[in-house]
């Protein structure tokens, strides 16, 4: 990139400035010293006395004459011991300067690299986009302006097939582009993972199907060595109304119409229009809701039994969070968690609810009862709190909660990426003596290496595994060999969204223990659910 080179040629021009001063002083002093050599020995006769007078082997001296000519002449004094410790030490800062010279050379190679890797492959971050954008609104607030936004399609899979320094080259070769195709054209970056924006000016429709077609045909046509990666997009899009100086709003509503875009078959782009506006402001006033539902005792938690295949004694439970609204009834969770995720309100959610199953358990235990451990979900976001397993400390030690009776879900996807600090956070939590289990196994693109990386100790397979299990013998087999595989790891292996009593046989056949689902139990509210663990089993 432009910018790139020249700073490079910047920092490399000082050095060589840095070291032709270096040189020429260096050079000085030689000439310097060796005219003072001449001068005293020209002058030797001249200053035989006056050497003799003041000659001492203990002292290093020097002093100024004056010569016939009314020339100054410089007399200096060293023993031999005294030229061999100058030398030396001259010699010696000579080479520390060089090895300076080095070391700060090497250190701007370092560090143009690592600016070359941001601008290449971080490129534009959210924040500087959100400052420029702010200005470049501003700038042409009487034009008509278009805000872009566009992913890659199945990404993760790409990362998986090729590898994620494949993944990284596809994010960056599609960096060149825009910058090829845009610059002074707007605006443009990375926003995250792999979503990019552009804002640009437009003088007519047309323009928009321009930029469409670049987009599809120019900007995600990359060039990986070694590969052969055939990249599509989603692609969002929002005309800005004139005036509107809102840039995390223009963002917001490119973004809501990529994603909009990703639900709809063989269509590649979505404008924001009306619908979508109307769709946005549901969406922001139940967010809006969403932070005073704790507040307003609006959560509610409900109790999904895991059973042994075998005897149906319950021998677990998961606690699953509800949202009872009060106009708008009980929201699914799939709609309100991704929003709870997105402001970081999860991390409020994740504490209230960590906090009352530790109620429960403690309710239980004063009641006599024979408490089972409950499950807990935490989320990739959660996962990133500094104080996440001080907190779960403090709620063991207030309600004194046996770290047995507790137990943490994270997803496949969350604990395989990231995997150093997510397994560094979940081994701090297990230190706890809490157990660890990895939840929705055999969604995506799962991943049998992971179960070895992963400090877990409870494996739960997805639903999707079991979906078709009665009538297929190949998805008995890769079942079955999971279990086998999970129990050679020294895992506890459970199936959940078990729905029939025909999955119950054949899971039986395979060596299933643990079962979770409808065909048992259905979620229980807390009364329910004391009710079946005072019973012990169905």
């Amino acid at each position: 990139m432009k910018t790139k080179g020249n700073y490079k040629k910047y920092i490399y021009s000082k050095i060589t400035l840095f070291i032709l001063i270096v040189l020429l002083i260096g050079l000085s002093w030689i000439l310097y010293s060796e005219k003072g050599i001449k001068n005293s020995i020209q002058k030797e006769l001249a200053i035989k006395k006056l050497d003799e007078a003041v000659r001492d082997n203990k002292h290093i001296f020097s002093l100024k004459i004056n010569d016939v000519d009314g020339n100054y002449i410089k007399y200096s004094y060293l023993d031999k011991n005294s030229i061999i410790k100058i030398g030396a030490i001259r010699i010696v800062i000579f080479l520390i300067i060089i090895c300076i010279i080095i070391i700060i050379n090497k250190r701007i190679k370092i560090f143009l690299n690592k600016k070359s890797y941001k601008q290449m492959y971080e490129f534009v971050r959210y924040n500087e986009i959100l400052i420029e954008g702010k200005k470049y609104l501003s700038e042409n607030e009487n034009e008509n302006l278009i805000a872009i936004s566009f992913d890659i399609d199945k990404f993760k899979i790409i990362n998986d097939v090729y590898g994620y320094k494949a993944g990284d080259e596809v994010l960056k070769s599609i960096v060149i582009n825009i910058d090829k195709y845009f610059k002074d054209r707007g605006i443009y970056g990375r926003i995250t993972g792999d979503i990019f924006i552009i804002i640009t000016k437009i003088k007519s429709k047309e323009d928009i199907k321009d930029i469409l077609d670049l987009i599809k045909t120019k900007i995600i046509n990359v060039n990986i060595k070694d590969f052969n990666i055939s990249v599509n997009v989603s692609i969002g899009l929002c005309e800005v109304e004139q005036g509107e100086d809102d840039i995390e709003k223009i963002i917001s509503n490119a973004d809501m119409a990529r994603i909009k875009s990703k639900e709809i078959n063989n269509i590649s782009h979505v404008i924001f229009d009306e619908k979508l506006k109307q769709e946005k402001k549901k969406l922001i006033e139940l967010e809006r809701d969403l932070f005073k539902s704790i507040d307003n005792n609006q959560l509610r938690l409900y109790y999904q039994p895991k059973f042994n295949i075998h005897t149906k004694d319950v021998v677990g439970a998961e606690a699953l969070i509800r949202w009872e609204h009060p106009t708008r009834g009980m929201i699914n969770p799939m709609v309100f968690i991704p929003l709870a995720e997105k402001t970081r309100f999860i991390n409020k959610i994740g504490r209230w609810v960590l906090e009352e199953v530790c109620k429960i358990i403690k309710k239980q235990e004063n009641e006599g009862l024979d408490v089972v451990p409950i499950a807990i979900n935490l989320s990739r976001v959660e996962l990133y709190q500094k104080d996440l397993v001080d907190f779960i400390e403090e709620m063991l030690k207030k309600y004194k909660i046996n770290p047995d009776l507790i137990e943490i879900e994270v997803t496949e996807t969350t604990a395989l990426k990231d995997l150093k600090f997510i397994n560094k956070k979940l081994s701090d939590i297990k230190s706890l003596g809490i157990k660890i289990a990895m939840d929705d196994f055999g969604t995506g693109n799962s991943n049998l290496s992971g179960l070895k990386d992963i400090c877990i100790d409870v494996l739960k397979l997805d639903k999707s595994l079991l979906n078709d299990i009665e009538k297929d013998v190949k998805t008995q087999v890769m079942v079955k060999s999971i279990l086998n595989l999970s129990k050679d790891l020294e895992l506890i292996t459970i199936c959940e969204g078990v729905e029939n009593t025909s999955q119950i046989e054949i899971l039986k056949n395979i060596n299933a223990e643990v079962v979770q689902g409808y065909v048992y139990s259905k979620p229980l509210e807390e009364e329910n659910f004391n009710r079946l663990i005072k019973d012990k089993s169905l």
